[in-house]
């Protein structure tokens, strides 16, 4: 949870342990973001442990909050509900990651979200005695919490060979617990950021989940104030200290907007992942999770991976969006969603963290629940796709970008009931993870173009490894593909005896200015090929005229058919737009090498298309980034961090994260 209020029979399978992880890979990149080694963030130091770096790699783990919530749990096996504690709950989801091989998988964090802690009389935290309680006062009607201290539970998941996650707020209060009973004192961090930081540190917390509610201080104030502390504790605790993840919740908090692109900036040097949009649904409506438009402060799983792909530009070694959770078990989606969940967050490098009923996982309960065994083995069997896994712990750390798709519906939101989307993820031996997701309700027939995604086919062998059938097949040109409802393919695409290369193509969306609606593609206006034709943004359609290809030279090449060699231009000087009649600098194509000093574009972390040598950017004219039709000038940048606008932030095919 990351709200801020108000705003807004068959065998069990048994996993594999041999995971393709990071630090092997060829060419892989040395770390260089806030990983604690070459720019350490504020809560690390390098006297405590570990000294290497903190999230490398994209976290992996479990959360209750998506399938439990704050609501009681009863035991599975039918005893009664009143003596299971919240504490209990969270240790037995813990034993069954490990008993089906989930944990040695490298789902490690265990984190307990909301509503296991009150704040006593003296200001210091514990575990609420009630579940969902704050008080310490048990109340014997209630389900029982959490012991007053964590030692023993921390002691029991580091036992299993997992490591403690533990939630907490940056504000007064969090987000659904009740109010505190006199003389208890109000349980966020706000004003004990310091006693509290030393609690996590006493009890072995090895990842800190930092939520948005109750601030009566800025965001910013709040974070780099926990930060802060964690590294006096762990500092404080001498040759017993350890360095504990920071997982920020702030940019989530903000909306889309200036203010969101200044926190991914200031969140970055606190901590190695923050949130960057609504919670993905919560279990127990009936509904299916997989497509759920924007309700409140809940989206669907497509629309959280949709949300956080065009922020990918952001990810790097220890440097980490969170998508959220994966509803990956017993939350209503089908196993073909599943597997597409398990595909998209993959491409992303989004940190997998499962939050199901993962007692469900456990060998003795499949057995006694036919009826549910086919779908829970094969949940298992996609958690622990070791290929899959692979994918998104690759060391470059880059995220992922789209091809094609995207579309938008009538009203303007993310189109996921119909269409095709392919998503190219840049691995750091070279070789390229392509997910092709069917969102129609019918199998689909697929040809997956190389040349579409990149690879320069003339003469070139292409390894194309499918990692969901575990099968190799070789292609020069093309791979045909049939995906069912819902489900999706994914690809890791290797050059033969290192020829060909690979450039960077695919669609350029601007940022979206709100949750609900779709990104929309820059687009050559009605395709036309005279010199300095007009751009705007446009629904994403998958035409030719919405493919882009980023070249070397840092000329933005037109992919459109049968127009010749057309580059993102920008015009000398203002003139009288052809789509709109207004004055202004604007954007069109000309052929490529017509204009020196106007096609040559630098991309940046921000998300800005800056026009070298320049102080412009390309900007959506009037700043309604979500408005179909609307055309593309030249405007001076908003200076970053702290005003950079959502009109001039794009989502561009890269080949390696991009810098600052």
């Amino acid at each position: 949870m990351t709200r801020r209020l108000p705003l807004r029979g068959s065998t069990p399978l048994l996993l594999s342990t041999a995971l393709l992880v990071a630090g092997s890979a060829l060419g892989a990149t040395p770390a260089t973001a806030n990983d604690g080694v070459s720019a350490p963030a504020a809560n690390y130091t390098a006297t405590a442990t570990p000294n290497g770096a903190i999230a490398a790699l994209p976290p992996m783990g479990f959360n209750n909050w998506s399938r439990a919530t704050c609501t009681p749990q009863a035991p599975l096996d039918g005893s009664s509900q009143s003596a299971y504690s919240f504490q209990q709950y969270m240790e037995d989801n813990a034993k069954a990651l490990s008993d089906t091989g989930l944990i040695a998988a490298g789902y490690k964090t265990v984190t307990v979200d909301d509503c296991w802690m009150y704040r006593n009389s003296s200001g210091y935290l514990h575990g609420a005695l009630n579940w969902g309680g704050a008080t310490d006062v048990r109340n014997t009607a209630k389900q029982p919490g959490f012991d007053y201290e964590l030692s023993a539970y921390g002691s029991y998941l580091h036992g299993l060979g997992a490591r403690f996650g533990i939630y907490e707020t940056s504000g007064t209060h969090t987000c659904s617990t009740a109010t505190p009973t006199a003389p208890n004192l109000p349980n966020g961090s706000e004003s004990y950021e310091q006693s509290d930081a030393n609690s996590f540190e006493y009890w072995g917390v090895d990842e800190l989940k930092y939520d948005n509610c109750g601030q009566q201080e800025p965001m910013q104030t709040l974070d780099t104030r926990m930060s802060n502390d964690l590294r006096t504790a762990a500092t404080n605790a001498g040759s017993a200290g350890h360095n504990i993840a920071f997982n920020i919740s702030a940019p989530a908090a903000y909306g889309n907007g200036s203010t969101k692109y200044a926190a991914m900036s200031w969140v970055r040097p606190l901590g190695q992942q923050w949130r960057v949009g609504p919670d993905i649904w919560n279990y127990g409506d009936g509904k299916d999770p997989w497509n759920q438009p924007l309700a409140g402060y809940n989206f669907g799983a497509y629309q959280s991976f949709d949300n956080t792909l065009e922020l990918s530009r952001y990810q790097g070694p220890g440097n980490w969006n969170d998508a959220d959770m994966l509803l990956i078990g017993d939350n209503g989606m089908t196993t073909a969603e599943e597997r597409s969940q398990m595909s998209l967050f993959s491409a992303l490098a989004a940190p997998l963290v499962i939050s199901t009923d993962a007692r469900k996982f456990e060998p003795a309960y499949i057995a006694a629940h036919p009826a549910e065994a086919a779908h829970l083995n094969a949940s298992v069997a996609i958690l622990g796709n070791a290929e899959v896994v692979a994918v998104d712990q690759d060391p470059l750390g880059a995220g992922g970008y789209r091809v094609v798709g995207g579309a938008a519906n009538a009203d303007g939101t993310p189109a996921a009931t119909s269409g095709i989307d392919v998503v190219v993820k840049p691995l750091s031996d070279g070789s390229r993870a392509v997910v092709v997701l069917n969102k129609g309700a019918t199998a689909a027939n697929y040809s997956l173009d190389l040349s579409s995604v990149g690879f320069s086919t003339g003469g070139c062998g292409y390894d194309v490894r499918d990692l969901w059938a575990h099968s190799t097949s070789s292609s020069t040109g093309s791979v045909p593909l049939t995906v069912g409802s819902h489900d999706s393919a994914m690809l890791r695409i290797t050059a033969q005896g290192g020829c060909g290369t690979v450039t960077p193509r695919g669609q350029i969306t601007v940022s979206r200015d709100t949750w609900g609606k779709a990104s929309l593609c820059l687009e050559n206006y009605r395709s036309g090929t005279a010199t300095n034709n007009p751009v705007d943004v446009y629904p994403c359609s998958g035409t030719s005229n919405q493919q882009w290809q980023m070249n070397g030279d840092g000329s933005v090449q037109l992919l459109q058919s049968g127009a010749g060699s057309l580059c993102l231009t920008a015009q000398s000087g203002s003139g009288t737009g052809a789509i709109n009649g207004q004055s202004g600098q604007w954007a069109g194509v000309a052929p490529c090498g017509s204009a020196p000093g106007f096609q040559s574009w630098s991309y940046n972390r921000d998300g800005n298309l800056k026009l070298t040598g320049t102080t412009k950017c390309l900007d959506v004219y009037g700043g309604s980034t979500t408005t179909s039709g609307t055309p593309v000038d030249l405007y001076n940048c908003g200076a970053a961090p702290a005003a950079i606008q959502t009109n001039q932030t794009w989502a561009a095919p890269f080949g390696a994260p991009p810098g600052a």
